[in-house]
Protein backbone atom coordinates (compact mmCIF):
# COMPACT_ATOMS: atom_id res chain seq x y z
CA UNK A 1 0.00 0.00 0.00
CA UNK A 2 1.25 3.10 -0.68
CA UNK A 3 2.33 5.39 2.03
CA UNK A 4 -0.06 8.08 0.92
CA UNK A 5 -3.33 6.06 1.29
CA UNK A 6 -2.06 4.11 4.42
CA UNK A 7 -1.52 7.52 6.08
CA UNK A 8 -5.28 8.35 4.42
CA UNK A 9 -6.33 5.33 6.08
CA UNK A 10 -5.16 6.04 9.36
CA UNK A 11 -6.78 9.59 9.60
CA UNK A 12 -10.13 8.59 8.65
CA UNK A 13 -9.99 5.95 11.48
CA UNK A 14 -8.87 8.48 13.87
CA UNK A 15 -11.39 11.06 13.04
CA UNK A 16 -14.11 8.33 13.34
CA UNK A 17 -12.78 7.11 16.88
CA UNK A 18 -12.74 11.05 18.15
CA UNK A 19 -16.34 11.41 17.19
CA UNK A 20 -17.63 8.74 18.88
CA UNK A 21 -15.86 8.82 22.05
CA UNK A 22 -15.48 12.71 21.98
CA UNK A 23 -17.73 14.97 20.55
CA UNK A 24 -21.12 12.06 20.48
CA UNK A 25 -21.48 13.22 24.53
CA UNK A 26 -21.97 17.23 22.78
CA UNK A 27 -24.58 15.83 20.02
CA UNK A 28 -26.31 14.25 22.32
CA UNK A 29 -26.41 16.98 24.68
CA UNK A 30 -27.56 19.15 21.83
CA UNK A 31 -30.46 16.89 21.08
CA UNK A 32 -31.29 17.37 24.82
CA UNK A 33 -31.44 20.85 24.71
CA UNK A 34 -33.20 20.65 21.73
CA UNK A 35 -36.03 19.44 23.59
CA UNK A 36 -35.70 20.92 26.10
CA UNK A 37 -36.16 24.43 24.66
CA UNK A 38 -38.58 23.84 22.49
CA UNK A 39 -37.57 22.57 18.78
CA UNK A 40 -39.52 25.88 17.77
CA UNK A 41 -37.23 27.85 19.95
CA UNK A 42 -33.84 26.12 18.00
CA UNK A 43 -35.40 26.63 14.38
CA UNK A 44 -36.05 30.03 14.79
CA UNK A 45 -32.52 30.52 16.31
CA UNK A 46 -30.74 28.90 13.17
CA UNK A 47 -33.00 31.09 11.09
CA UNK A 48 -32.01 33.75 12.58
CA UNK A 49 -27.67 33.23 12.66
CA UNK A 50 -27.66 31.36 9.18
CA UNK A 51 -30.53 32.90 6.88
CA UNK A 52 -32.00 35.96 8.08
CA UNK A 53 -28.55 37.30 9.64
CA UNK A 54 -26.20 39.65 7.88
CA UNK A 55 -22.57 38.35 7.08
CA UNK A 56 -20.97 39.92 10.28
CA UNK A 57 -23.84 37.96 12.66
CA UNK A 58 -24.06 34.78 10.75
CA UNK A 59 -19.91 34.56 10.10
CA UNK A 60 -19.07 35.72 13.39
CA UNK A 61 -21.67 33.09 14.99
CA UNK A 62 -20.70 30.32 12.64
CA UNK A 63 -16.53 31.08 13.06
CA UNK A 64 -16.60 31.39 16.60
CA UNK A 65 -18.61 27.83 17.00
CA UNK A 66 -16.37 25.87 14.26
CA UNK A 67 -12.97 27.20 15.67
CA UNK A 68 -14.37 26.26 19.46
CA UNK A 69 -15.11 22.69 18.16
CA UNK A 70 -11.56 22.58 16.06
CA UNK A 71 -9.63 23.75 19.40
CA UNK A 72 -11.46 20.90 21.14
CA UNK A 73 -10.62 18.24 18.39
CA UNK A 74 -6.94 19.66 17.22
CA UNK A 75 -4.92 18.30 20.24
CA UNK A 76 -6.27 14.83 20.40
CA UNK A 77 -6.25 14.63 15.99
CA UNK A 78 -2.47 15.70 16.45
CA UNK A 79 -1.27 14.09 19.35
CA UNK A 80 0.85 11.56 17.25
CA UNK A 81 1.98 14.05 14.48
CA UNK A 82 5.58 13.98 15.76
CA UNK A 83 5.92 10.21 16.08
CA UNK A 84 6.04 7.50 13.53
CA UNK A 85 4.20 9.73 10.63
CA UNK A 86 7.32 11.83 10.38
CA UNK A 87 9.16 8.98 9.15
CA UNK A 88 6.84 8.34 5.99
CA UNK A 89 7.87 9.55 2.92
CA UNK A 90 5.09 12.46 2.86
CA UNK A 91 5.42 15.85 2.57
CA UNK A 92 4.75 18.33 5.74
CA UNK A 93 1.74 19.63 3.73
CA UNK A 94 -0.19 16.28 2.59
CA UNK A 95 0.69 15.67 6.33
CA UNK A 96 -1.47 18.84 7.62
CA UNK A 97 -4.26 18.48 5.24
CA UNK A 98 -4.45 14.99 6.56
CA UNK A 99 -4.74 16.14 9.98
CA UNK A 100 -7.56 18.64 8.85
CA UNK A 101 -9.39 15.95 7.53
CA UNK A 102 -9.58 14.01 10.83
CA UNK A 103 -10.27 17.06 12.61
CA UNK A 104 -13.65 17.73 9.70
CA UNK A 105 -14.63 14.10 10.00
CA UNK A 106 -14.34 14.34 13.85
CA UNK A 107 -16.71 17.04 13.78
CA UNK A 108 -19.45 15.08 11.91
CA UNK A 109 -21.96 14.85 14.25
CA UNK A 110 -22.25 18.27 15.11
CA UNK A 111 -22.17 19.84 11.31
CA UNK A 112 -24.87 17.28 10.54
CA UNK A 113 -26.72 18.56 13.58
CA UNK A 114 -25.66 22.00 12.14
CA UNK A 115 -27.23 21.13 8.80
CA UNK A 116 -30.41 19.60 9.86
CA UNK A 117 -31.27 22.57 11.44
CA UNK A 118 -30.22 24.39 8.51
CA UNK A 119 -32.12 22.67 6.00
CA UNK A 120 -35.43 22.85 8.62
CA UNK A 121 -34.94 26.51 8.48
CA UNK A 122 -34.56 27.01 5.12
CA UNK A 123 -37.63 24.87 3.74
CA UNK A 124 -38.68 24.65 0.79
CA UNK A 125 -35.33 26.81 -0.39
CA UNK A 126 -33.29 23.08 -0.75
CA UNK A 127 -31.07 25.31 -2.75
CA UNK A 128 -30.34 27.84 -0.42
CA UNK A 129 -29.56 25.01 2.39
CA UNK A 130 -26.98 22.89 0.14
CA UNK A 131 -25.05 26.26 -0.51
CA UNK A 132 -25.31 27.02 3.56
CA UNK A 133 -24.38 22.82 4.59
CA UNK A 134 -21.84 23.49 1.63
CA UNK A 135 -20.61 26.39 3.54
CA UNK A 136 -20.56 24.76 7.12
CA UNK A 137 -17.96 21.93 5.49
CA UNK A 138 -15.22 24.31 3.85
CA UNK A 139 -15.58 26.13 6.98
CA UNK A 140 -15.22 23.23 9.62
CA UNK A 141 -12.02 22.77 7.29
CA UNK A 142 -10.98 26.36 7.35
CA UNK A 143 -11.17 26.53 11.39
CA UNK A 144 -9.45 23.18 11.43
CA UNK A 145 -6.29 24.65 9.26
CA UNK A 146 -6.38 27.82 11.24
CA UNK A 147 -5.97 25.76 14.70
CA UNK A 148 -3.60 23.15 13.97
CA UNK A 149 -1.35 23.33 16.50
CA UNK A 150 2.07 23.97 15.11
CA UNK A 151 4.19 27.00 14.97
CA UNK A 152 3.14 28.76 11.84
CA UNK A 153 3.34 32.31 10.69
CA UNK A 154 0.00 34.96 11.63
CA UNK A 155 -0.96 34.70 8.26
CA UNK A 156 -0.90 31.59 8.00
CA UNK A 157 -3.81 31.65 10.98
CA UNK A 158 -5.57 34.68 9.81
CA UNK A 159 -6.04 33.25 6.03
CA UNK A 160 -8.20 30.07 6.64
CA UNK A 161 -9.52 32.11 9.65
CA UNK A 162 -10.96 34.58 6.97
CA UNK A 163 -12.34 31.58 4.75
CA UNK A 164 -14.44 30.26 7.54
CA UNK A 165 -15.96 33.93 8.58
CA UNK A 166 -16.86 34.28 4.54
CA UNK A 167 -17.79 30.61 4.13
CA UNK A 168 -21.51 31.32 6.03
CA UNK A 169 -22.06 34.32 3.43
CA UNK A 170 -25.25 33.26 1.24
CA UNK A 171 -23.54 34.10 -2.04
CA UNK A 172 -21.92 31.37 -3.93
CA UNK A 173 -19.33 33.88 -5.42
CA UNK A 174 -18.39 34.13 -1.60
CA UNK A 175 -17.94 30.92 -0.89
CA UNK A 176 -15.92 30.00 -3.96
CA UNK A 177 -13.81 32.49 -2.61
CA UNK A 178 -13.23 30.91 0.89
CA UNK A 179 -12.93 27.39 -1.08
CA UNK A 180 -9.81 29.29 -2.88
CA UNK A 181 -8.36 31.12 -0.23
CA UNK A 182 -8.48 27.71 1.91
CA UNK A 183 -7.00 25.57 -1.02
CA UNK A 184 -4.15 28.12 -1.09
CA UNK A 185 -3.64 28.36 2.70
CA UNK A 186 -3.66 24.80 3.02
CA UNK A 187 -0.95 24.44 -0.07
CA UNK A 188 1.56 26.81 0.80
CA UNK A 189 4.09 25.98 3.70
CA UNK A 190 3.09 27.30 6.99
CA UNK A 191 5.74 26.23 9.76
CA UNK A 192 8.50 28.62 10.84
CA UNK A 193 11.08 28.51 13.22
CA UNK A 194 10.47 28.48 16.63
CA UNK A 195 12.68 31.37 18.02
CA UNK A 196 12.17 31.42 22.14
CA UNK A 197 13.61 34.66 24.03
CA UNK A 198 13.05 36.37 27.47
CA UNK A 199 13.44 39.79 28.31
CA UNK A 200 14.33 40.37 32.08
CA UNK A 201 13.87 38.22 34.90
CA UNK A 202 10.50 36.10 35.19
CA UNK A 203 8.63 37.07 38.11
CA UNK A 204 7.88 34.46 40.73
CA UNK A 205 4.67 33.48 41.94
CA UNK A 206 3.33 34.52 45.49
CA UNK A 207 3.54 31.80 48.11
CA UNK A 208 0.20 31.88 48.74
CA UNK A 209 -1.00 31.55 45.54
CA UNK A 210 1.72 29.27 43.76
CA UNK A 211 -0.18 26.17 42.76
CA UNK A 212 -2.57 28.49 41.39
CA UNK A 213 -0.50 30.41 39.49
CA UNK A 214 0.83 26.91 38.34
CA UNK A 215 -2.67 26.10 37.27
CA UNK A 216 -3.14 29.13 35.33
CA UNK A 217 0.05 29.25 33.85
CA UNK A 218 -0.32 25.63 32.84
CA UNK A 219 -3.82 26.63 31.02
CA UNK A 220 -3.03 29.99 29.60
CA UNK A 221 -5.38 31.59 26.88
CA UNK A 222 -7.10 28.59 26.61
CA UNK A 223 -9.21 28.86 29.05
CA UNK A 224 -11.30 31.17 27.40
CA UNK A 225 -12.26 28.42 25.27
CA UNK A 226 -14.24 27.17 28.46
CA UNK A 227 -16.35 30.52 28.39
CA UNK A 228 -17.41 29.60 25.02
CA UNK A 229 -20.43 27.03 25.70
CA UNK A 230 -21.92 28.89 28.69
CA UNK A 231 -21.78 32.18 26.62
CA UNK A 232 -23.95 29.78 24.00
CA UNK A 233 -26.35 29.01 26.87
CA UNK A 234 -26.96 32.16 28.46
CA UNK A 235 -27.25 34.03 24.66
CA UNK A 236 -30.18 31.56 24.09
CA UNK A 237 -31.65 31.91 27.14
CA UNK A 238 -31.73 35.37 26.39
CA UNK A 239 -33.39 35.41 23.12
CA UNK A 240 -35.63 32.97 24.88
CA UNK A 241 -36.89 35.30 27.53
CA UNK A 242 -36.58 38.28 24.89
CA UNK A 243 -39.29 36.25 22.34
CA UNK A 244 -41.85 35.10 24.65
CA UNK A 245 -43.89 36.21 27.45
CA UNK A 246 -43.63 34.17 30.66
CA UNK A 247 -45.05 34.38 33.89
CA UNK A 248 -42.26 35.58 36.63
CA UNK A 249 -41.75 32.17 37.88
CA UNK A 250 -41.10 30.49 34.61
CA UNK A 251 -38.61 33.03 33.61
CA UNK A 252 -37.05 33.25 36.86
CA UNK A 253 -36.67 28.82 36.20
CA UNK A 254 -35.27 28.86 32.98
CA UNK A 255 -32.86 31.43 33.88
CA UNK A 256 -32.00 29.77 37.15
CA UNK A 257 -31.26 26.72 34.42
CA UNK A 258 -29.19 28.46 31.85
CA UNK A 259 -27.07 29.83 34.68
CA UNK A 260 -26.58 26.74 36.41
CA UNK A 261 -26.05 24.56 33.56
CA UNK A 262 -23.91 27.41 32.04
CA UNK A 263 -21.65 27.07 35.54
CA UNK A 264 -21.59 22.87 34.71
CA UNK A 265 -20.38 23.79 31.30
CA UNK A 266 -17.68 25.56 32.32
CA UNK A 267 -16.44 23.85 34.96
CA UNK A 268 -16.38 20.64 32.68
CA UNK A 269 -14.66 22.27 29.94
CA UNK A 270 -12.24 23.98 32.14
CA UNK A 271 -11.13 20.73 33.78
CA UNK A 272 -10.53 19.06 31.21
CA UNK A 273 -8.29 21.15 29.96
CA UNK A 274 -6.53 21.69 33.59
CA UNK A 275 -5.97 17.74 33.69
CA UNK A 276 -4.70 17.70 30.23
CA UNK A 277 -2.06 21.05 30.69
CA UNK A 278 -1.37 20.31 34.33
CA UNK A 279 -1.91 16.43 34.91
CA UNK A 280 -1.30 14.46 38.22
CA UNK A 281 2.72 14.39 37.89
CA UNK A 282 4.53 12.65 40.48
CA UNK A 283 6.95 15.75 41.40
CA UNK A 284 3.93 17.18 43.04
CA UNK A 285 3.03 14.05 45.21
CA UNK A 286 6.43 14.97 46.14
CA UNK A 287 5.70 17.97 47.93
CA UNK A 288 4.32 18.05 51.49
CA UNK A 289 1.42 18.57 51.08
CA UNK A 290 -1.88 16.87 51.64
CA UNK A 291 -4.25 15.17 48.58
CA UNK A 292 -6.84 17.48 50.48
CA UNK A 293 -4.67 20.64 49.70
CA UNK A 294 -4.48 19.59 45.95
CA UNK A 295 -7.86 19.17 45.74
CA UNK A 296 -8.89 22.51 47.67
CA UNK A 297 -6.23 24.06 45.30
CA UNK A 298 -8.06 23.12 42.04
CA UNK A 299 -11.49 23.64 43.48
CA UNK A 300 -10.71 26.93 44.28
CA UNK A 301 -9.03 27.42 41.13
CA UNK A 302 -12.10 26.55 38.97
CA UNK A 303 -14.40 28.30 41.11
CA UNK A 304 -12.60 31.60 40.76
CA UNK A 305 -12.53 31.34 37.08
CA UNK A 306 -16.44 30.35 37.08
CA UNK A 307 -17.12 33.79 38.98
CA UNK A 308 -17.64 35.99 36.41
CA UNK A 309 -20.78 34.14 34.76
CA UNK A 310 -22.36 35.36 37.74
CA UNK A 311 -22.88 39.04 35.32
CA UNK A 312 -25.23 36.34 33.38
CA UNK A 313 -28.33 37.67 36.06
CA UNK A 314 -27.64 40.68 34.42
CA UNK A 315 -27.46 39.67 31.33
CA UNK A 316 -31.20 37.37 31.73
CA UNK A 317 -32.66 40.98 33.60
CA UNK A 318 -32.29 38.72 37.20
CA UNK A 319 -32.19 41.04 40.12
CA UNK A 320 -28.44 40.57 42.01
CA UNK A 321 -30.02 39.04 45.28
CA UNK A 322 -30.46 36.00 43.32
CA UNK A 323 -26.87 35.59 43.20
CA UNK A 324 -27.25 33.54 46.42
CA UNK A 325 -28.74 30.53 44.68
CA UNK A 326 -25.99 30.27 42.53
CA UNK A 327 -23.40 29.88 45.38
CA UNK A 328 -24.37 26.15 46.26
CA UNK A 329 -24.24 24.97 42.68
CA UNK A 330 -20.87 26.70 42.16
CA UNK A 331 -19.30 24.97 45.23
CA UNK A 332 -20.58 21.42 44.41
CA UNK A 333 -19.46 21.89 40.51
CA UNK A 334 -16.22 23.15 41.33
CA UNK A 335 -15.44 20.46 44.20
CA UNK A 336 -17.26 17.65 41.76
CA UNK A 337 -14.69 19.02 38.75
CA UNK A 338 -11.77 18.40 40.96
CA UNK A 339 -13.00 15.19 42.20
CA UNK A 340 -13.42 14.45 38.31
CA UNK A 341 -10.19 15.15 37.20
CA UNK A 342 -9.08 12.24 39.50
CA UNK A 343 -11.21 9.90 38.02
CA UNK A 344 -11.81 10.60 34.23
CA UNK A 345 -9.18 7.40 33.36
CA UNK A 346 -12.02 4.77 34.58
CA UNK A 347 -14.69 7.08 32.37
CA UNK A 348 -15.10 6.71 28.41
CA UNK A 349 -16.24 10.76 28.15
CA UNK A 350 -13.72 12.05 30.57
CA UNK A 351 -14.65 15.00 32.63
CA UNK A 352 -16.72 16.56 30.26
CA UNK A 353 -19.00 13.58 30.09
CA UNK A 354 -19.40 13.29 34.04
CA UNK A 355 -19.85 17.25 34.16
CA UNK A 356 -22.34 16.79 31.53
CA UNK A 357 -24.60 14.27 32.52
CA UNK A 358 -24.51 15.43 36.61
CA UNK A 359 -25.00 19.16 36.07
CA UNK A 360 -27.88 18.69 33.40
CA UNK A 361 -29.49 16.78 36.23
CA UNK A 362 -28.40 19.47 38.65
CA UNK A 363 -29.79 22.12 36.58
CA UNK A 364 -33.06 20.85 35.96
CA UNK A 365 -33.46 20.18 39.59
CA UNK A 366 -32.89 23.70 40.32
CA UNK A 367 -34.74 25.29 38.44
CA UNK A 368 -37.64 23.33 39.61
CA UNK A 369 -37.07 23.30 43.36
CA UNK A 370 -34.78 27.04 43.59
CA UNK A 371 -34.34 25.23 47.62
CA UNK A 372 -31.89 23.06 46.58
CA UNK A 373 -29.27 25.64 46.50
CA UNK A 374 -28.97 25.47 50.04
CA UNK A 375 -29.02 21.57 49.61
CA UNK A 376 -26.31 21.44 47.41
CA UNK A 377 -24.18 24.08 49.49
CA UNK A 378 -24.77 21.71 52.66
CA UNK A 379 -23.39 18.86 50.67
CA UNK A 380 -20.22 20.44 49.27
CA UNK A 381 -18.19 19.32 52.71
CA UNK A 382 -19.26 15.58 50.98
CA UNK A 383 -18.48 15.93 47.79
CA UNK A 384 -14.81 17.41 49.26
CA UNK A 385 -14.40 13.90 51.28
CA UNK A 386 -15.31 12.05 48.30
CA UNK A 387 -12.77 13.68 45.84
CA UNK A 388 -9.86 13.55 48.41
CA UNK A 389 -10.51 10.11 48.69
CA UNK A 390 -9.76 10.02 44.76
CA UNK A 391 -7.05 11.94 45.09
CA UNK A 392 -5.53 9.40 47.45
CA UNK A 393 -6.49 6.18 45.16
CA UNK A 394 -5.06 8.20 41.87
CA UNK A 395 -1.70 6.86 40.90
CA UNK A 396 -0.03 9.33 38.45
CA UNK A 397 2.42 6.44 37.04
CA UNK A 398 -0.17 4.26 35.58
CA UNK A 399 -0.82 4.32 31.78
CA UNK A 400 -4.22 5.46 30.42
CA UNK A 401 -3.98 4.73 26.36
CA UNK A 402 -7.06 6.01 25.55
CA UNK A 403 -6.85 9.63 27.20
CA UNK A 404 -3.22 10.28 27.01
CA UNK A 405 -2.13 13.69 25.59
CA UNK A 406 1.46 14.44 25.00
CA UNK A 407 0.53 18.17 25.86
CA UNK A 408 0.21 17.70 28.60
CA UNK A 409 3.34 15.19 28.86
CA UNK A 410 6.64 16.77 30.92
CA UNK A 411 8.73 13.97 29.23
CA UNK A 412 7.06 13.92 26.03
CA UNK A 413 9.61 15.24 23.19
CA UNK A 414 6.71 16.63 21.33
CA UNK A 415 5.06 18.34 24.31
CA UNK A 416 4.21 21.90 23.58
Amino acid sequence: MRPEAALFLFHLRVGTRIALRILAPVLATALFLFYVLRPEFALELARILFVEGSLVESGLAGTLLLVGLARVVAPRVSAGDHGWARSLPVAGTALRLLTVLSMVIAEIPILAFLGALVLAATRPGLAGAALRIAGLVVGAAAAGLACLPAPTALWARLLPAAACFFSFADSLPLLGASAVVLIISGALPGRIPVSRKRDGTRRDLPEAAFFQGLALRSVRGRVILAYLSPAIILGAARLFLSNNELSADRASALALFALALGLASFVGVAADILVTRRPAWPWLRSLPRSAAARVRDDAIFLAVLALPLAGGLALLGRPAREAILLAGPLAWLAIRGAGAMREFGDRPFGVIGQMAVEGTIMSLTLALLPWTSGLLAAAAPLAFIFARNAERRFKPTRWAERHHSNAGDPLSWSAS
